[in-house]
Protein backbone atom coordinates (compact mmCIF):
# COMPACT_ATOMS: atom_id res chain seq x y z
CA UNK A 1 0.00 0.00 0.00
CA UNK A 2 1.54 3.09 -1.03
CA UNK A 3 1.62 6.28 0.53
CA UNK A 4 -1.09 5.50 3.43
CA UNK A 5 -2.16 8.55 5.10
CA UNK A 6 -4.28 7.07 7.83
CA UNK A 7 -5.20 3.73 9.58
CA UNK A 8 -8.40 3.53 7.94
CA UNK A 9 -7.61 2.27 4.81
CA UNK A 10 -4.95 0.13 5.95
CA UNK A 11 -7.53 -1.71 8.58
CA UNK A 12 -10.24 -2.29 5.94
CA UNK A 13 -7.54 -4.44 3.85
CA UNK A 14 -5.90 -6.25 7.03
CA UNK A 15 -9.84 -7.09 7.93
CA UNK A 16 -9.82 -8.70 4.81
CA UNK A 17 -7.07 -11.12 5.00
CA UNK A 18 -6.53 -13.73 7.59
CA UNK A 19 -3.52 -14.34 9.62
CA UNK A 20 -2.80 -18.03 8.80
CA UNK A 21 1.49 -17.89 10.49
CA UNK A 22 2.21 -18.51 6.73
CA UNK A 23 4.76 -15.67 7.09
CA UNK A 24 3.34 -13.37 4.07
CA UNK A 25 3.45 -9.24 4.66
CA UNK A 26 2.33 -6.04 3.64
CA UNK A 27 4.42 -3.89 2.46
CA UNK A 28 3.27 -0.10 3.55
CA UNK A 29 4.82 3.17 2.43
CA UNK A 30 3.76 6.76 4.56
CA UNK A 31 5.30 10.34 5.10
CA UNK A 32 4.83 9.79 8.78
CA UNK A 33 6.24 7.76 11.43
CA UNK A 34 3.55 8.06 13.49
CA UNK A 35 1.49 6.79 11.62
CA UNK A 36 3.55 3.53 10.54
CA UNK A 37 4.50 2.89 14.16
CA UNK A 38 0.56 2.86 14.82
CA UNK A 39 0.11 0.45 11.79
CA UNK A 40 3.08 -1.86 13.29
CA UNK A 41 4.17 -1.04 16.73
CA UNK A 42 6.57 -3.92 16.98
CA UNK A 43 7.94 -4.05 13.64
CA UNK A 44 11.23 -2.29 12.25
CA UNK A 45 10.58 0.47 10.23
CA UNK A 46 12.72 1.34 7.01
CA UNK A 47 13.68 4.95 6.28
CA UNK A 48 14.40 6.40 3.17
CA UNK A 49 17.44 8.11 2.40
CA UNK A 50 17.75 11.24 0.34
CA UNK A 51 19.07 11.25 -2.52
CA UNK A 52 22.84 12.05 -3.01
CA UNK A 53 23.49 15.32 -4.87
CA UNK A 54 24.53 13.37 -7.99
CA UNK A 55 21.45 11.19 -7.93
CA UNK A 56 19.15 14.23 -7.06
CA UNK A 57 21.23 15.65 -10.71
CA UNK A 58 20.79 12.39 -12.35
CA UNK A 59 17.01 12.22 -11.39
CA UNK A 60 16.63 15.84 -12.47
CA UNK A 61 18.24 15.20 -15.89
CA UNK A 62 16.49 12.14 -16.72
CA UNK A 63 13.07 14.03 -16.46
CA UNK A 64 14.00 16.71 -18.40
CA UNK A 65 15.76 15.59 -20.85
CA UNK A 66 14.89 12.14 -21.17
CA UNK A 67 17.75 9.96 -22.57
CA UNK A 68 19.91 13.08 -23.71
CA UNK A 69 22.42 14.81 -21.54
CA UNK A 70 22.06 18.25 -19.66
CA UNK A 71 23.67 21.04 -21.75
CA UNK A 72 27.29 22.30 -20.81
CA UNK A 73 25.92 25.32 -19.82
CA UNK A 74 23.04 24.73 -17.80
CA UNK A 75 24.83 21.73 -15.61
CA UNK A 76 25.88 24.21 -12.81
CA UNK A 77 22.68 25.74 -12.31
CA UNK A 78 20.74 22.16 -12.69
CA UNK A 79 22.92 20.65 -9.79
CA UNK A 80 22.59 23.83 -7.35
CA UNK A 81 18.56 23.30 -8.51
CA UNK A 82 19.28 19.41 -7.61
CA UNK A 83 21.12 20.23 -4.45
CA UNK A 84 18.02 22.75 -3.04
CA UNK A 85 15.54 20.05 -3.10
CA UNK A 86 17.22 18.55 -0.13
CA UNK A 87 17.59 14.32 -1.94
CA UNK A 88 13.39 14.36 -2.45
CA UNK A 89 12.77 12.58 -5.48
CA UNK A 90 9.11 14.28 -5.29
CA UNK A 91 10.52 17.91 -5.04
CA UNK A 92 12.88 17.15 -7.90
CA UNK A 93 10.21 15.79 -10.10
CA UNK A 94 8.13 18.90 -9.34
CA UNK A 95 11.28 21.38 -10.14
CA UNK A 96 11.58 19.83 -13.10
CA UNK A 97 8.37 19.94 -14.56
CA UNK A 98 8.97 23.75 -13.99
CA UNK A 99 12.14 23.55 -16.26
CA UNK A 100 10.48 22.24 -18.90
CA UNK A 101 8.32 25.09 -19.23
CA UNK A 102 10.96 27.96 -18.58
CA UNK A 103 13.82 28.99 -21.26
CA UNK A 104 16.18 26.55 -21.25
CA UNK A 105 18.99 29.04 -20.81
CA UNK A 106 21.76 29.30 -17.90
CA UNK A 107 19.73 32.96 -16.46
CA UNK A 108 16.23 30.96 -16.18
CA UNK A 109 17.94 28.13 -14.55
CA UNK A 110 19.55 30.10 -12.34
CA UNK A 111 16.66 32.57 -11.27
CA UNK A 112 14.92 28.90 -10.13
CA UNK A 113 17.62 28.34 -8.31
CA UNK A 114 17.88 31.19 -6.37
CA UNK A 115 14.03 31.29 -5.90
CA UNK A 116 14.62 28.16 -3.73
CA UNK A 117 17.93 28.83 -1.85
CA UNK A 118 16.23 32.48 -0.77
CA UNK A 119 13.64 30.62 1.33
CA UNK A 120 14.85 29.58 4.73
CA UNK A 121 12.85 25.95 5.26
CA UNK A 122 12.35 23.24 8.05
CA UNK A 123 11.92 19.79 7.19
CA UNK A 124 11.39 18.02 3.87
CA UNK A 125 7.23 19.17 3.65
CA UNK A 126 8.31 22.40 3.80
CA UNK A 127 10.94 22.01 1.33
CA UNK A 128 8.34 19.97 -1.15
CA UNK A 129 5.58 22.85 -0.58
CA UNK A 130 8.23 25.07 -1.54
CA UNK A 131 8.85 23.52 -4.93
CA UNK A 132 5.20 22.79 -5.68
CA UNK A 133 4.58 26.57 -4.77
CA UNK A 134 7.02 27.65 -7.19
CA UNK A 135 5.76 25.47 -9.77
CA UNK A 136 2.52 26.48 -9.39
CA UNK A 137 3.46 30.57 -9.95
CA UNK A 138 5.28 29.73 -13.44
CA UNK A 139 1.79 27.65 -14.38
CA UNK A 140 0.26 29.80 -17.01
CA UNK A 141 -2.70 31.68 -15.69
CA UNK A 142 -5.11 29.17 -17.86
CA UNK A 143 -3.57 26.39 -16.26
CA UNK A 144 -4.22 27.29 -12.19
CA UNK A 145 -7.84 26.91 -11.87
CA UNK A 146 -7.42 23.62 -14.16
CA UNK A 147 -4.87 22.29 -11.67
CA UNK A 148 -6.80 23.49 -8.12
CA UNK A 149 -9.87 22.21 -9.54
CA UNK A 150 -8.60 18.47 -9.53
CA UNK A 151 -8.21 18.96 -5.80
CA UNK A 152 -12.42 18.97 -6.00
CA UNK A 153 -12.56 15.75 -7.49
CA UNK A 154 -9.09 13.91 -6.26
CA UNK A 155 -9.58 12.78 -3.29
CA UNK A 156 -8.09 9.26 -2.92
CA UNK A 157 -9.29 8.06 -6.06
CA UNK A 158 -8.54 8.40 -9.73
CA UNK A 159 -10.34 10.68 -11.91
CA UNK A 160 -11.85 9.80 -15.10
CA UNK A 161 -10.40 12.18 -17.89
CA UNK A 162 -14.11 12.30 -19.85
CA UNK A 163 -15.32 13.46 -16.46
CA UNK A 164 -12.94 15.89 -15.78
CA UNK A 165 -12.95 17.45 -19.01
CA UNK A 166 -16.89 17.67 -18.58
CA UNK A 167 -16.45 19.81 -14.87
CA UNK A 168 -13.94 22.16 -16.72
CA UNK A 169 -15.91 22.85 -19.61
CA UNK A 170 -18.86 23.45 -17.14
CA UNK A 171 -16.73 25.96 -15.10
CA UNK A 172 -15.95 27.73 -18.07
CA UNK A 173 -12.53 26.99 -17.46
CA UNK A 174 -11.79 26.29 -21.06
CA UNK A 175 -12.17 29.25 -23.58
CA UNK A 176 -13.58 28.73 -27.15
CA UNK A 177 -11.53 28.90 -29.99
CA UNK A 178 -11.66 28.64 -33.49
CA UNK A 179 -8.95 26.16 -34.11
CA UNK A 180 -10.00 23.22 -31.76
CA UNK A 181 -13.05 21.80 -30.07
CA UNK A 182 -13.63 22.01 -26.49
CA UNK A 183 -12.86 18.64 -25.39
CA UNK A 184 -9.52 18.73 -27.51
CA UNK A 185 -7.75 21.74 -25.85
CA UNK A 186 -9.35 20.76 -22.71
CA UNK A 187 -7.23 17.28 -23.66
CA UNK A 188 -4.24 19.32 -24.58
CA UNK A 189 -4.43 21.59 -20.73
CA UNK A 190 -4.52 18.08 -18.88
CA UNK A 191 -1.18 16.90 -21.27
CA UNK A 192 0.50 19.98 -19.85
CA UNK A 193 -0.54 19.63 -16.39
CA UNK A 194 1.06 15.59 -16.90
CA UNK A 195 4.16 16.71 -18.95
CA UNK A 196 4.95 19.62 -15.86
CA UNK A 197 4.81 16.75 -13.55
CA UNK A 198 2.13 17.83 -11.17
CA UNK A 199 -0.55 15.06 -12.45
CA UNK A 200 0.68 11.44 -12.53
CA UNK A 201 -1.25 9.21 -15.38
CA UNK A 202 -3.46 6.11 -13.91
CA UNK A 203 -4.68 3.91 -16.94
CA UNK A 204 -4.78 5.03 -20.58
CA UNK A 205 -6.74 4.02 -23.02
CA UNK A 206 -6.68 1.28 -25.80
CA UNK A 207 -5.51 3.94 -28.35
CA UNK A 208 -3.00 5.67 -25.79
CA UNK A 209 -4.61 8.27 -24.59
CA UNK A 210 -5.03 9.12 -21.01
CA UNK A 211 -8.17 7.33 -19.44
CA UNK A 212 -7.65 8.18 -15.68
CA UNK A 213 -5.49 10.39 -13.80
CA UNK A 214 -4.39 10.95 -10.24
CA UNK A 215 -2.71 13.85 -7.70
CA UNK A 216 0.43 12.64 -5.47
CA UNK A 217 -1.21 13.01 -2.19
CA UNK A 218 0.91 16.08 -1.31
CA UNK A 219 0.12 17.51 -4.48
CA UNK A 220 -3.86 16.98 -3.57
CA UNK A 221 -3.28 18.43 -0.18
CA UNK A 222 -1.38 21.62 -2.03
CA UNK A 223 -4.51 21.80 -4.58
CA UNK A 224 -6.96 21.53 -1.62
CA UNK A 225 -5.11 24.24 0.21
CA UNK A 226 -4.70 27.14 -1.93
CA UNK A 227 -7.97 26.69 -3.33
CA UNK A 228 -9.10 27.27 0.14
CA UNK A 229 -6.54 30.21 0.16
CA UNK A 230 -8.20 31.77 -2.95
CA UNK A 231 -11.68 31.26 -1.81
CA UNK A 232 -11.96 28.57 -5.23
CA UNK A 233 -13.43 25.75 -3.37
CA UNK A 234 -14.53 24.93 -0.19
CA UNK A 235 -14.84 20.88 1.29
CA UNK A 236 -17.35 19.87 3.47
CA UNK A 237 -17.75 16.82 5.57
CA UNK A 238 -20.93 15.92 7.36
CA UNK A 239 -21.31 13.43 10.02
CA UNK A 240 -24.87 13.27 9.10
CA UNK A 241 -26.00 13.89 5.77
CA UNK A 242 -25.67 16.71 3.77
CA UNK A 243 -28.99 17.28 2.95
CA UNK A 244 -30.47 16.37 6.54
CA UNK A 245 -29.04 20.17 7.43
CA UNK A 246 -31.04 21.58 4.96
CA UNK A 247 -28.45 23.43 3.85
CA UNK A 248 -28.94 26.67 1.58
CA UNK A 249 -26.33 28.87 -0.73
CA UNK A 250 -27.90 31.55 -3.01
CA UNK A 251 -23.85 32.75 -4.23
CA UNK A 252 -22.85 28.69 -4.58
CA UNK A 253 -22.16 27.87 -8.51
CA UNK A 254 -21.18 24.29 -7.88
CA UNK A 255 -22.48 21.36 -5.83
CA UNK A 256 -20.23 17.87 -5.97
CA UNK A 257 -21.09 15.20 -3.85
CA UNK A 258 -18.48 12.36 -2.91
CA UNK A 259 -20.13 9.05 -1.33
CA UNK A 260 -18.70 8.01 2.37
CA UNK A 261 -16.92 5.33 2.54
CA UNK A 262 -18.40 4.79 6.12
CA UNK A 263 -22.45 4.88 6.08
CA UNK A 264 -24.79 3.12 3.46
CA UNK A 265 -27.37 4.51 1.87
CA UNK A 266 -30.57 3.69 3.68
CA UNK A 267 -33.31 5.17 1.63
CA UNK A 268 -33.26 7.24 -1.35
CA UNK A 269 -32.81 10.72 -1.09
CA UNK A 270 -35.03 13.40 -2.09
CA UNK A 271 -33.35 16.30 -3.40
CA UNK A 272 -35.97 18.84 -3.96
CA UNK A 273 -34.48 21.22 -1.11
CA UNK A 274 -31.47 21.36 -3.01
CA UNK A 275 -33.12 22.33 -6.03
CA UNK A 276 -34.88 25.33 -4.26
CA UNK A 277 -31.67 26.73 -2.24
CA UNK A 278 -29.46 26.74 -4.77
CA UNK A 279 -31.03 28.14 -7.26
CA UNK A 280 -27.73 29.95 -9.01
CA UNK A 281 -25.88 26.06 -9.40
CA UNK A 282 -23.83 25.58 -13.16
CA UNK A 283 -22.50 22.21 -11.68
CA UNK A 284 -24.60 19.95 -9.96
CA UNK A 285 -23.30 16.25 -9.66
CA UNK A 286 -25.25 14.00 -7.68
CA UNK A 287 -23.50 10.50 -9.60
CA UNK A 288 -22.50 9.01 -6.23
CA UNK A 289 -26.69 9.37 -4.31
CA UNK A 290 -29.41 6.83 -4.56
CA UNK A 291 -32.31 8.96 -5.78
CA UNK A 292 -35.67 8.49 -5.25
CA UNK A 293 -36.46 9.55 -8.67
CA UNK A 294 -36.29 12.64 -10.95
CA UNK A 295 -37.07 15.66 -9.46
CA UNK A 296 -40.10 18.18 -11.52
CA UNK A 297 -38.25 21.23 -9.69
CA UNK A 298 -35.07 20.58 -11.61
CA UNK A 299 -36.74 22.96 -13.96
CA UNK A 300 -35.61 25.86 -11.62
CA UNK A 301 -31.73 24.88 -11.81
CA UNK A 302 -32.06 27.82 -15.43
CA UNK A 303 -28.11 28.27 -15.06
CA UNK A 304 -27.16 24.39 -15.09
CA UNK A 305 -24.19 22.86 -17.35
CA UNK A 306 -23.70 20.01 -15.73
CA UNK A 307 -26.18 17.55 -14.61
CA UNK A 308 -25.16 14.04 -12.97
CA UNK A 309 -27.46 11.94 -11.29
CA UNK A 310 -27.75 8.69 -9.89
CA UNK A 311 -30.67 5.98 -8.52
CA UNK A 312 -33.62 4.36 -9.32
CA UNK A 313 -34.52 6.80 -12.38
CA UNK A 314 -37.07 5.20 -14.82
CA UNK A 315 -38.08 8.46 -16.07
CA UNK A 316 -36.79 12.60 -17.16
CA UNK A 317 -39.77 15.28 -16.44
CA UNK A 318 -40.58 17.67 -19.12
CA UNK A 319 -38.90 20.17 -17.09
CA UNK A 320 -35.42 19.41 -18.10
CA UNK A 321 -36.12 21.26 -21.18
CA UNK A 322 -35.49 24.36 -19.67
CA UNK A 323 -32.38 23.98 -18.38
CA UNK A 324 -31.17 25.45 -22.06
CA UNK A 325 -27.57 26.13 -20.85
CA UNK A 326 -26.90 22.12 -20.11
CA UNK A 327 -24.16 20.79 -21.71
CA UNK A 328 -23.57 17.47 -19.61
CA UNK A 329 -26.13 15.28 -18.47
CA UNK A 330 -25.47 11.91 -16.94
CA UNK A 331 -28.16 9.57 -15.52
CA UNK A 332 -26.84 6.02 -13.92
CA UNK A 333 -30.16 4.69 -13.42
CA UNK A 334 -30.42 1.15 -11.63
CA UNK A 335 -33.59 0.25 -12.80
CA UNK A 336 -33.04 -0.28 -17.00
CA UNK A 337 -34.52 1.86 -19.68
CA UNK A 338 -34.90 5.02 -19.07
CA UNK A 339 -37.02 7.32 -21.29
CA UNK A 340 -35.99 10.83 -22.05
CA UNK A 341 -38.43 13.46 -22.39
CA UNK A 342 -39.73 15.49 -26.11
CA UNK A 343 -38.40 18.58 -24.33
CA UNK A 344 -34.93 17.04 -24.84
CA UNK A 345 -34.55 18.49 -28.14
CA UNK A 346 -34.92 22.05 -26.33
CA UNK A 347 -31.30 21.19 -25.30
CA UNK A 348 -29.46 22.30 -27.85
CA UNK A 349 -26.33 23.27 -26.15
CA UNK A 350 -25.87 19.94 -24.99
CA UNK A 351 -22.29 18.48 -25.50
CA UNK A 352 -22.47 14.64 -23.53
CA UNK A 353 -25.81 12.81 -23.08
CA UNK A 354 -24.50 9.29 -21.01
CA UNK A 355 -27.47 7.01 -19.58
CA UNK A 356 -26.59 3.83 -17.97
CA UNK A 357 -28.11 1.34 -18.50
CA UNK A 358 -30.00 2.37 -21.51
CA UNK A 359 -31.86 5.49 -22.86
CA UNK A 360 -35.02 5.55 -25.25
CA UNK A 361 -36.75 8.30 -26.86
CA UNK A 362 -40.35 8.47 -27.82
CA UNK A 363 -40.10 7.68 -31.45
CA UNK A 364 -43.09 9.74 -32.37
CA UNK A 365 -41.08 12.24 -30.90
CA UNK A 366 -37.73 11.70 -32.38
CA UNK A 367 -38.95 11.99 -36.15
CA UNK A 368 -41.39 14.55 -36.17
CA UNK A 369 -40.08 17.34 -38.52
CA UNK A 370 -40.30 20.08 -35.04
CA UNK A 371 -38.14 18.50 -33.14
CA UNK A 372 -34.03 20.53 -33.05
CA UNK A 373 -30.92 19.31 -34.22
CA UNK A 374 -28.63 18.83 -31.19
CA UNK A 375 -25.72 19.85 -33.58
CA UNK A 376 -23.03 20.45 -30.74
CA UNK A 377 -23.82 16.69 -29.19
CA UNK A 378 -20.16 15.63 -29.85
CA UNK A 379 -20.97 11.77 -27.54
CA UNK A 380 -23.60 9.56 -26.48
CA UNK A 381 -24.31 6.61 -24.92
CA UNK A 382 -26.11 4.38 -24.56
CA UNK A 383 -28.79 4.44 -26.53
CA UNK A 384 -31.30 1.96 -27.70
CA UNK A 385 -33.38 2.15 -31.21
CA UNK A 386 -35.15 -0.41 -33.10
CA UNK A 387 -33.51 -0.94 -36.52
CA UNK A 388 -34.79 0.56 -39.35
CA UNK A 389 -35.29 4.20 -41.27
CA UNK A 390 -37.11 5.83 -37.95
CA UNK A 391 -33.54 5.28 -36.18
CA UNK A 392 -31.65 6.54 -39.26
CA UNK A 393 -33.57 9.63 -38.69
CA UNK A 394 -33.16 10.31 -35.24
CA UNK A 395 -29.51 9.34 -35.87
CA UNK A 396 -29.32 12.57 -37.97
CA UNK A 397 -30.51 14.81 -35.46
CA UNK A 398 -27.39 14.62 -34.22
CA UNK A 399 -24.91 15.65 -36.96
CA UNK A 400 -21.64 16.20 -34.87
CA UNK A 401 -21.13 12.87 -32.86
CA UNK A 402 -17.97 11.73 -32.38
CA UNK A 403 -18.59 9.35 -29.77
CA UNK A 404 -21.61 6.64 -30.10
CA UNK A 405 -22.86 3.40 -28.17
CA UNK A 406 -25.95 2.22 -29.04
CA UNK A 407 -28.25 -0.87 -28.96
CA UNK A 408 -29.97 -1.77 -32.16
CA UNK A 409 -32.54 -4.05 -31.56
CA UNK A 410 -35.00 -6.02 -34.10
CA UNK A 411 -38.35 -4.60 -33.59
CA UNK A 412 -41.74 -7.30 -33.34
CA UNK A 413 -43.80 -5.47 -34.78
CA UNK A 414 -42.03 -4.77 -37.84
CA UNK A 415 -41.24 -6.68 -41.89
CA UNK A 416 -37.63 -7.96 -42.16
CA UNK A 417 -36.62 -4.98 -43.88
CA UNK A 418 -37.58 -2.71 -41.34
CA UNK A 419 -35.46 -4.36 -39.50
CA UNK A 420 -31.94 -3.98 -41.71
CA UNK A 421 -29.55 -2.16 -39.45
CA UNK A 422 -29.61 1.76 -39.96
CA UNK A 423 -26.93 3.19 -42.30
CA UNK A 424 -24.87 5.44 -40.14
CA UNK A 425 -22.33 7.04 -42.88
CA UNK A 426 -23.73 10.66 -42.33
CA UNK A 427 -21.79 10.84 -39.16
CA UNK A 428 -19.13 12.33 -40.79
CA UNK A 429 -17.34 13.17 -37.13
CA UNK A 430 -17.63 10.20 -35.79
CA UNK A 431 -14.51 8.57 -34.75
CA UNK A 432 -15.48 5.76 -32.17
CA UNK A 433 -18.39 3.83 -32.05
CA UNK A 434 -20.47 0.77 -30.45
CA UNK A 435 -22.14 -0.46 -33.59
CA UNK A 436 -22.17 -1.44 -37.33
CA UNK A 437 -22.91 -1.13 -41.20
CA UNK A 438 -22.89 1.84 -43.41
CA UNK A 439 -19.71 2.76 -41.39
CA UNK A 440 -18.09 6.34 -41.32
CA UNK A 441 -15.27 5.81 -43.07
CA UNK A 442 -13.24 7.91 -41.10
CA UNK A 443 -14.03 5.83 -37.92
CA UNK A 444 -11.24 5.07 -35.72
CA UNK A 445 -12.44 2.97 -33.02
CA UNK A 446 -15.21 0.25 -33.35
CA UNK A 447 -16.81 -2.21 -31.00
CA UNK A 448 -19.04 -4.73 -31.59
CA UNK A 449 -21.54 -7.44 -29.62
CA UNK A 450 -24.31 -9.43 -30.05
CA UNK A 451 -24.70 -9.65 -33.86
CA UNK A 452 -24.18 -13.38 -34.37
CA UNK A 453 -23.05 -12.81 -37.80
CA UNK A 454 -20.86 -15.11 -39.29
CA UNK A 455 -17.00 -13.81 -40.22
CA UNK A 456 -17.34 -13.35 -43.68
CA UNK A 457 -19.45 -10.31 -42.69
CA UNK A 458 -16.28 -8.76 -41.13
CA UNK A 459 -15.11 -7.57 -45.05
CA UNK A 460 -17.93 -4.48 -44.15
CA UNK A 461 -15.35 -3.21 -41.68
CA UNK A 462 -12.15 -4.83 -42.83
CA UNK A 463 -11.66 -2.09 -45.24
CA UNK A 464 -11.97 1.28 -43.37
CA UNK A 465 -8.74 3.33 -43.56
CA UNK A 466 -8.67 4.93 -40.39
CA UNK A 467 -9.82 2.15 -38.18
CA UNK A 468 -7.26 1.59 -35.24
CA UNK A 469 -9.36 -0.37 -32.39
CA UNK A 470 -10.88 -2.78 -32.88
CA UNK A 471 -13.30 -5.12 -30.01
CA UNK A 472 -15.43 -7.87 -30.92
CA UNK A 473 -17.16 -9.03 -28.05
CA UNK A 474 -20.05 -11.46 -26.89
CA UNK A 475 -20.67 -13.04 -30.31
CA UNK A 476 -19.77 -10.27 -32.55
CA UNK A 477 -19.57 -13.52 -35.03
CA UNK A 478 -19.88 -16.87 -34.68
CA UNK A 479 -18.17 -19.86 -36.45
CA UNK A 480 -15.35 -21.86 -36.08
CA UNK A 481 -12.65 -20.15 -38.06
CA UNK A 482 -11.71 -16.56 -39.34
CA UNK A 483 -9.52 -16.56 -42.53
CA UNK A 484 -8.48 -13.17 -42.78
CA UNK A 485 -7.74 -11.91 -46.33
CA UNK A 486 -5.00 -9.95 -47.85
CA UNK A 487 -5.35 -5.71 -47.04
CA UNK A 488 -7.43 -6.30 -43.98
CA UNK A 489 -7.09 -3.82 -41.56
CA UNK A 490 -3.50 -2.12 -42.51
CA UNK A 491 -3.85 0.70 -39.69
CA UNK A 492 -4.67 -1.72 -36.72
CA UNK A 493 -2.81 -0.79 -33.59
CA UNK A 494 -5.53 -2.46 -31.25
CA UNK A 495 -7.29 -5.76 -31.37
CA UNK A 496 -9.70 -7.48 -28.58
CA UNK A 497 -11.56 -10.68 -29.04
CA UNK A 498 -13.56 -11.71 -26.10
CA UNK A 499 -16.25 -14.45 -25.70
CA UNK A 500 -16.42 -15.78 -29.13
CA UNK A 501 -16.72 -19.35 -30.37
CA UNK A 502 -14.02 -18.72 -32.56
CA UNK A 503 -11.61 -22.23 -33.04
CA UNK A 504 -9.41 -21.52 -35.77
CA UNK A 505 -7.53 -18.40 -36.08
CA UNK A 506 -5.88 -17.79 -39.50
CA UNK A 507 -3.27 -14.60 -39.77
CA UNK A 508 -0.24 -13.36 -40.20
CA UNK A 509 1.94 -10.47 -40.01
CA UNK A 510 0.91 -9.18 -43.28
CA UNK A 511 -2.80 -9.00 -42.56
CA UNK A 512 -2.21 -6.62 -39.07
CA UNK A 513 0.94 -5.04 -40.03
CA UNK A 514 1.07 -2.15 -37.67
CA UNK A 515 -1.13 -4.52 -34.15
CA UNK A 516 0.68 -3.44 -31.31
CA UNK A 517 -1.58 -4.88 -28.61
CA UNK A 518 -3.29 -8.03 -28.68
CA UNK A 519 -5.86 -8.98 -26.08
CA UNK A 520 -7.74 -12.70 -26.01
CA UNK A 521 -10.33 -13.33 -23.25
CA UNK A 522 -13.27 -16.24 -22.56
CA UNK A 523 -12.15 -17.46 -26.05
CA UNK A 524 -12.49 -20.77 -24.51
CA UNK A 525 -12.65 -23.02 -27.96
CA UNK A 526 -9.24 -21.13 -29.50
CA UNK A 527 -6.91 -23.73 -29.92
CA UNK A 528 -3.66 -20.96 -30.66
CA UNK A 529 -2.56 -18.17 -31.61
CA UNK A 530 -1.10 -18.00 -34.86
CA UNK A 531 2.74 -17.82 -34.45
CA UNK A 532 3.14 -15.60 -37.98
CA UNK A 533 2.03 -12.88 -35.97
CA UNK A 534 5.54 -13.07 -34.54
CA UNK A 535 6.80 -11.09 -37.49
CA UNK A 536 4.78 -8.33 -36.51
CA UNK A 537 7.55 -5.29 -35.77
CA UNK A 538 5.24 -3.26 -34.25
CA UNK A 539 3.35 -6.23 -31.86
CA UNK A 540 4.15 -4.50 -28.19
CA UNK A 541 1.92 -6.68 -26.15
CA UNK A 542 -0.32 -9.82 -26.18
CA UNK A 543 -2.99 -10.33 -23.29
CA UNK A 544 -4.38 -13.88 -22.51
CA UNK A 545 -7.22 -13.44 -19.95
CA UNK A 546 -8.93 -17.19 -19.55
CA UNK A 547 -8.46 -19.03 -22.72
CA UNK A 548 -7.44 -22.70 -23.12
CA UNK A 549 -3.93 -23.52 -22.17
CA UNK A 550 -2.39 -23.56 -25.83
CA UNK A 551 -3.41 -20.33 -26.37
CA UNK A 552 -1.78 -19.52 -23.34
CA UNK A 553 0.97 -21.50 -24.09
CA UNK A 554 0.91 -20.21 -28.40
CA UNK A 555 1.49 -16.89 -26.32
CA UNK A 556 4.60 -17.37 -25.04
CA UNK A 557 6.22 -19.15 -28.17
CA UNK A 558 5.24 -15.84 -29.73
CA UNK A 559 7.13 -13.89 -26.78
CA UNK A 560 10.00 -15.99 -26.37
CA UNK A 561 10.16 -15.99 -30.52
CA UNK A 562 10.35 -12.54 -30.73
CA UNK A 563 12.59 -11.35 -27.55
CA UNK A 564 10.30 -7.86 -27.43
CA UNK A 565 6.63 -9.06 -27.23
CA UNK A 566 5.79 -8.41 -23.22
CA UNK A 567 3.02 -11.36 -22.73
CA UNK A 568 0.84 -11.05 -19.77
CA UNK A 569 -1.66 -14.07 -18.88
CA UNK A 570 -4.37 -13.62 -16.58
CA UNK A 571 -5.53 -17.82 -15.73
CA UNK A 572 -8.43 -19.69 -13.60
CA UNK A 573 -6.24 -22.61 -13.82
CA UNK A 574 -2.76 -21.72 -14.12
CA UNK A 575 -0.59 -19.16 -12.20
CA UNK A 576 1.64 -17.51 -14.38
Amino acid sequence: MDDVCGQGAFKDLKNSFLDDANGSRILVTTRSCGLALEISPYGELHSLRALSVDESFRLLNMKVFNEEDCPKELAAAGKEIAWQCRGLPLAIVAVAGLLKMTEMSRNSWKKIANSLSSQVLNGPEAQCRSVVELSYQYLPEYLKPCFLYMGVLGKNKDILVSKLIQLWLAEGLIPKTQTKSFEDLAEDFLMELIDKSLVIVSKRRSNGKVKACHLHSFMLDFCQSKAKEANFVELVTFQNHFLESRPSGLGTRSLVFFASTDSKTKRPYDISLILHNFKLLKVLDFECMDMASFPVEIGLLIHLRYLAVGGYVTSIPKSLGNLRKLETLIVKGLSGKIILPDTIWCLTSLRHLHVKIHVAFNLDDAVSENCSVLENLVSFSCLSLPCGQDAERMLKRFPNLRKLSCIFYESPHSSTTCNQFPALDFLTHLDMLSGWKDIPRNLKKLTLSDFHLPWCHISAIRSLANLEILKLQSGAFEGQTWEMEEGEFQRLRFLSLDTLDIVQWNASCDHLPRLERLVLQNCNDLEEIPFDLVDILSLQMIEVNCCAQSVEESAKEIGDASGEVKVLIRSSDLTT
